[in-house]
């Protein structure tokens, strides 16, 4: 019995080693490539895994190579994540446009004595114009593997060429942080809701980056797409007057105050990481955040993707494809207070038409159109991509997303002719930068508006889209929740578009409202003048500002709807953990 007892714990012992080994041998491969993907939210489409595998390694390896190089400046500088968002994470969509990527880079710790603000924040800008100033360099020597477009130096470093303003604002951004409570920074003409954590980042601009290995699927068309880059940054200040240490987030300025970049705003829709860096910063997410935040920021991702659902109006903003994508993520975001039957509706409908071929290559000379142009923009941009003959085969494919077309029994060869007209044009241009430029300017709009209106034509279910808008619009209202719209002028008039909520409310009295806009924290002070405006007066040069959403006093019944909204995302917490797959690639066939 002992003898017995004695072998089986020797083979317990051994299994016990195998998967120790297995384990360590695991992890330095991972650590070793790179190379694993981690996501949170369990609509994420993972099947696309192995097909973004060959671009995610790509742009990593710029990103820790850079802060690799940057270690010379700040030996504490580290990538703490790397992620990949955006809608090709979307289950059965089949019209993903680019890929959207994002980084976090800890920049190490500074001392703050009580006067050395401003040293502090001159060396975080240089650093962070330090880091982007090597993405730009490996960029540029990637071999064909990327190409950079934004080529002046404030573009690059992602810092306004008014460094010295700009470090000045940064100085009192800190020292405002440090006392520990919510405070409000103006940023030219725009205040910004800062947290007692956050220290504002002024003139942050995104890295773009064009690169042909993007891929989703099989049948994915290979050219050149876009990998937008975003990078938050952090630190960490050590008060000197009590050896405490604050850690803190860059908040970047960027337009209207938009969130959207930091990845704690984007648990909610599907995201990935894409390395083994990123495990321990993923893995503390949703554990360590408490009901009230998990609440607030959950809602917070509804506000913003319905904010940007056109307003109500599917075609109102951009490709419709858009619009359908943000009615899915919403959806998604509110699913547990959805009744099932309609929640399946909205997904059927949405889904039908994310998995249109013909809706995928109207959607791709779209997208392509969309980087010719902005590739022309720039004289020197063009040049350097036209030595590797970039731009000409970009064309090429342009015109074979076209003729794939005709083979498509959906659309008729009578509503492809402005398209050929178009393409015509730009191949009879190709060769000369300047023809070409102005044959892009003149028709490239026009072409654009005139897929939009073709993708909406072929949309299955097309018309159901505004009624699961205001749906939705109704569902949040019930709970007391409601949205404000406001617009702006060119003379800076700005207005409150008059609905059936702001019909019941003075001008006087928006000031006065709990304004929460989501991730648009742009906000207005006492002084800020109002006009109301009706839907029918929109006209030409009013542009949209931001959307607010507000609770205005609730009754008993929105109350209890609004307490089981949070009770029943509560219960959802625990579908919101973290989940690991291996990077394996695939390429296209």
């Amino acid at each position: 019995m002992k003898k017995f007892k004695k072998i089986k714990n020797i083979k317990l012992i051994l299994i016990a080693a195998i998967l120790i080994i297995a384990i360590l041998f695991g992890a330095k491969y991972i650590k070793d490539k790179n190379y694993i993907f981690l996501y949170i939210s369990p609509d994420t489409n993972t099947s696309i895994f192995p097909y973004i595998s060959k671009s995610s390694k790509e742009i990593n390896q710029i990103l820790f190579q850079a802060a690799k190089n940057l270690k010379t400046y700040r030996p504490e500088a580290k990538i703490i994540y790397t992620n990949g968002y955006g809608s090709g994470f979307l289950k059965n969509n089949r019209t993903a446009s680019d890929y959207d990527y994002g980084a976090g880079l800890y920049l190490g710790k500074y001392e703050y004595n009580g006067t050395n603000s401003l040293q502090i924040a001159e060396d975080i800008i240089k650093s962070i114009s330090l880091y982007q100033a090597n993405i730009y360099s490996l960029a540029k020597n990637s071999e064909g593997k990327f190409y950079i477009q934004r080529m002046s130096n404030e573009r690059i470093y992602g810092i306004n060429e008014n460094e010295n303003s700009d470090a000045k604002l940064m100085a009192a951004s800190i020292q405002t942080a440090l006392k520990g409570k919510p405070y409000n920074i103006k940023v030219d003409s725009s205040t910004f809701l800062m947290e007692p954590n956050e220290i504002v980042l002024p003139n942050y601009q995104f890295i773009k980056l064009y690169n042909k290995d993007i891929s989703y699927y099989p049948e994915y068309k290979k050219m050149l797409r876009e990998l937008t880059t975003t990078i938050d940054y952090y630190v960490d200040i050590i008060d000197k007057k009590n050896n405490q240490i604050y850690p803190m987030t860059l908040i970047a300025s960027v337009g209207d105050g938009n969130r959207l970049y930091q990845p704690e705003f984007k648990y909610f829709v599907p995201n990935i990481y894409t390395s083994a860096a990123s495990f321990n910063y993923a893995r503390k997410i949703i554990p360590n955040m408490d009901n009230e935040k998990y609440i607030e920021i959950r809602l917070s991702n509804y506000f913003h993707h319905y904010t940007l659902l056109s307003y109500g109006n599917s075609r109102s903003y951009g490709s419709p494809l858009k619009a359908v994508k943000r009615l899915l993520q919403c959806t998604d975001i509110i699913a547990p207070v959805l009744p099932q039957d309609v929640k399946q509706q909205i997904h059927n409908s949405a889904y039908n038409i994310l998995k249109s071929p013909t809706l995928a290559l109207l959607n791709d000379y779209y997208i392509a159109n969309g980087i010719l142009y902005n590739i022309t923009k720039a004289t020197s941009f063009y040049k350097e991509l036209e030595k590797n003959k970039e731009v000409s085969n970009h064309i090429m494919d342009m015109e074979r997303i076209l003729n794939d077309m005709i083979n498509d029994p959906q659309i008729k060869y009578t509503e492809l002719k402005p398209l050929f007209e178009y393409q015509k044009a730009i191949n009879h241009s190709k060769t000369d930068i300047t023809a070409l430029q102005k044959a892009i300017e003149e028709k490239s709009l026009d072409a654009n508006h005139y897929i939009e209106s073709l993708m909406f034509k072929k949309m299955p279910d097309s018309k159901k889209l505004n009624i699961y808008i205001t749906y939705l619009n109704k569902v949040i209202q019930t709970a007391g929740l409601y949205n404000i719209k406001f617009y702006q002028d060119s003379n800076e008039h700005i207005y409150v578009l008059k609905d059936d909520f702001t019909k019941n409310l003075k001008l006087e009295d928006i000031n006065k409202l709990d304004i929460v806009n989501g991730f648009y924290t742009k906000t207005y002070d006492s002084n800020t003048k109002f006009e109301f405006m009706n839907p029918n007066d929109f006209y030409g040069d009013t542009r949209r500002l931001t959307n607010g959403w507000v609770r205005y006093n609730p009754n008993k019944l929105q109350n209890a709807i609004y307490e089981d909204l949070k009770k029943y995302l509560i219960k959802d917490k625990k579908n919101y953990h973290l989940r690991i797959r291996p990077g394996l690639q695939r390429t296209n066939s």
